[in-house]
């Protein structure tokens, strides 16, 4: 498609008329920059500096040339006289230049004047042919290249673009001034051609560098990279011709290196990890029972039976086993006997129905059961475990997700009337699950539902009173599992063969009933919401038997359920854990542990346990209410993350030391004042204030010197708890930055 040049108007002086002038201009298919380059106005000034800038560039070649020519002479001399040639190196480089240069003016000269057709790569070719002649000439300038450093240089193709053979679109190298054409264009399109005849096209002059000619050949080349300017100028042609007569010298010398005896290198300090684990350093020398066991956890395949040892060091023998995940069918029997009355396996990972069963028939007499991470069990095999293990009294299972609702109510029926402790995590406990408990566990004293994704806020609700229509509904089993089919059926996995039936809960539907012995009540982090008013009523409930409850991660429960039904009805609380209920303000937790303090009326009573992990907003205030409360009897305390509002003056009561702030008559906070001095947190044993960045080496130092009986202290993200915190013996940190592995 033809452009019409709208940059200069026509000879009449019409300009941009519709009819073309006898001066118009009519180019090929032009760019949309182009076309809008010239509506601008930028392309004459873009020519006109293009011009200036190779005139200069033509000056400094000539400058460099002429000093170039002279240090070569020079050198050449000085070679020649050296190797004893007579010839004169400075006579036999001109001489040969000035042939080169007559030879390319001629065929210049010649494709202009006939229109030849002879493209700028025969002329590199021909240069390259008299290059190659002129050995002579190469020989005094090898040995000189041996004393002077030469530079690698990288040679441009020529690219061509567009359908042509020629660089100007046409098969000649270069045409002639058309009629009607300005100068301008024909001048810079003529330029354009000499940059593409040096080796020179547009998209390696906007990669940067700089043209040289060669002090040998002539020839001219683009130039890019760092360079030493006291090297000679070469072309890649004539360095390799030069490289190849004196040899590589880089070879040699790499030659020479590898053949020269080195003194042997000294042995690298290779840093080890703590056997203890990650951020975890124990002063001190380990025991002897300590490295036993560990000898004895390398060392498993070799051992055939662990002997007359005590329980806590079967513990943990059996905790560094898991930890180095070599706990299997195999060594599974160095576990089990007959006489033993516990078993507890922290990583079941590689245990098999096969090893489920080998359990059932070497601890028959077993009446506590824990094993953590036991994924391969399925219904069967834990229906197994409820009927044959007739003396379980007590069972904890985590990461059991092959188990369903029908299996968990199968196992409570069997084994739930005997059981006293039931803990899950990580599983599927559902509404049946849920159901089958509160009627066939009425003894249980210790329930744990951690972390179960099919637990939801009608769970719950199944243990308090009904008050529903649809709780009433859900009381009777035989309805409980008819539900639980039609959701299977609707989902598509209705299973071959189930583990309860409805006939297996023939007879009256049992009324509820209270778990009324139950003392440890442990709901922490469900997966599914839990309302404030369904658990304000289990609460309710069963909140003055209660001695440990666990509400880690009911984000709904807020103030009025804290100051109303916690307050109310849970005064004999030993434990207490409210991580991440971020829903409570720290004034309301304040004036709960306020109104606990006033209701104490015996001395020394109060809270053993209190976690308060990820309550952001806690402030100053509320440990202070907690140390005046809970002061004398705190033996662990969590204040995970609690950064938002917490000041190190507020941790610096678990010292005794409680300071306030008063307020100024214009409003403003005061500085802290040391208000009341206490004896502090004496029996506090483990303290966690992992990220709470106002921590440091002085602030322990104070609470350190207080509590004395203080073992573990962690410290994860507290930048300013360095090496110079205070240390004892037993004093354990655990994730601090400046420990090495």
């Amino acid at each position: 498609m033809d452009t019409y040049d709208r940059s200069r108007g026509g000879a009449d002086g019409r300009g941009g008329s519709g009819r073309r002038g006898r001066g118009t201009v009519i180019k090929g298919p032009h760019s949309a920059l182009t076309d809008y380059l010239q509506e601008i106005g930028v392309s004459e000034h873009f020519r006109e500096r293009r011009r200036r800038e190779a005139e200069e560039r033509e000056a400094q070649e000539r400058q460099a040339a002429e000093a170039t020519a002279a240090a070569a002479a020079a050198s050449a001399s000085a070679s020649a006289l050296a190797t004893g040639v007579q010839v004169s190196a400075e006579e036999g480089e001109q001489t040969a230049d000035a042939a080169l240069a007559a030879d390319m003016q001629q065929q210049e000269d010649a494709a202009v004047e006939a229109g030849s057709s002879s493209r700028p790569t025969r002329m590199r070719t021909r240069a390259r042919a008299g290059v190659s002649g002129a050995a002579s000439t190469l020989e005094p300038i090898a040995e000189a290249v041996k004393e002077a450093p030469a530079v690698a240089v990288e040679e441009q193709p020529v690219k061509t673009k567009g359908k042509g053979k020629g660089k100007a679109g046409g098969k000649g190298g270069r045409r002639k001034k058309k009629k009607g054409e300005s100068d301008s264009d024909f001048d810079d399109e003529n330029e354009d051609e000499a940059n593409y005849r040096g080796g020179l096209n547009r998209s390696s002059a906007r990669k940067g560098g700089r043209m040289k000619e060669c002090e040998v050949c002539g020839k001219r080349f683009l130039q890019r990279g760092e360079h030493d300017e006291s090297a000679r100028v070469l072309c890649a042609m004539c360095l390799n011709s030069i490289n190849k007569a004196v040899g590589d010298q880089a070879a040699v010398a790499k030659r020479a290196r590898e053949t020269t005896v080195r003194a042997p290198a000294k042995p690298r300090k290779r840093m080890r990890k703590n056997a203890g684990g990650l951020l975890e350093y124990e002063p001190g020398l380990p025991s002897l029972q300590d490295l036993c066991v560990r000898v004895i956890a390398k060392h498993l395949d070799q051992v055939e039976s662990f002997g007359d040892i005590t329980a806590q060091s079967l513990r943990k023998l059996c905790r560094i086993i898991c930890k180095m995940r070599t706990l299997d069918e195999q060594t599974l029997g160095l576990f089990l006997g007959s006489d033993k009355s516990s078993l507890t396996l922290y990583d079941c990972t590689k245990i098999t129905r096969a090893g489920i069963q080998r359990i059932i028939d070497e601890c028959a007499q077993i009446e506590a059961l824990d094993l953590e991470y036991c994924g391969r069990l399925d219904n069967a095999g834990l229906v197994d475990l409820g009927r044959s293990l007739t003396n379980l009294t007590s069972l904890r299972l985590d990461g059991a997700f092959l188990i369903s609702d029908e299996g968990w109510a199968a196992l409570l029926r069997d084994c739930g009337p005997r059981l006293t402790s039931f803990r899950v995590r990580f599983t599927g406990f559902g509404l049946v699950a849920m159901r089958a408990l509160t009627v066939h566990c009425p003894n249980l004293v210790e329930l744990c539902v951690s972390e179960c994704i099919d637990f939801d806020d009608d769970c719950l609700a199944t243990l308090s009173a009904p008050i529903t229509d649809y709780e009433e509904e859900m009381q009777e089993p035989e309805r409980i599992l008819r539900l639980l089919n039609d959701r299977r059926d609707k989902k598509g996995k209705c299973s071959e063969t189930t583990v309860c039936h409805p006939r297996d809960y023939s007879g009256p539907v049992p009324s509820w009933k209270p778990l009324s012995r139950l003392r440890t009540l442990e709901l922490a982090r469900p997966h599914k919401p839990m309302s404030s008013q369904t658990t304000s009523r289990v609460i309710g409930t069963l909140g003055s038997q209660l001695r440990v409850l666990d509400l880690s991660g009911f984000k709904d429960i807020d103030d009025d359920f804290v100051l109303g039904t916690l307050d109310a009805h849970c005064g004999n609380l030993e434990e207490l854990y409210l991580g991440e209920c971020v829903s409570i303000t720290p004034d309301a937790m304040a004036q709960f542990f306020y109104r606990q303090r006033l209701k104490s009326k015996v001395a020394g009573k109060g809270y053993r346990r209190v976690g308060l992990g990820r309550c952001y907003m806690l402030t100053d205030s509320v440990i202070q209410e907690l140390v005046l409360h809970s002061g004398a009897t705190l033996t662990w305390l969590d204040l995970n993350s609690v950064d938002d509002n917490l000041s190190s003056h507020g941790i610096l009561a678990l010292s005794g030391a409680i300071y306030k702030r008063h307020v100024g008559e214009d409003g403003d906070l005061g500085e802290y004042v040391l208000e009341e001095q206490m004896s502090g947190c004496v029996n506090l044993v483990e303290i966690d204030v992992s990220w709470v960045r106002c921590t440091s080496d002085s602030v322990l130092e104070t609470i350190l010197a207080r509590c004395k009986k203080i073992e573990t202290v962690k410290v994860y993200g507290c930048p300013y708890v360095t090496t110079f915190a205070p240390r004892r013996p037993g004093l354990r940190y655990i994730g601090r930055e400046c420990d090495t592995l």
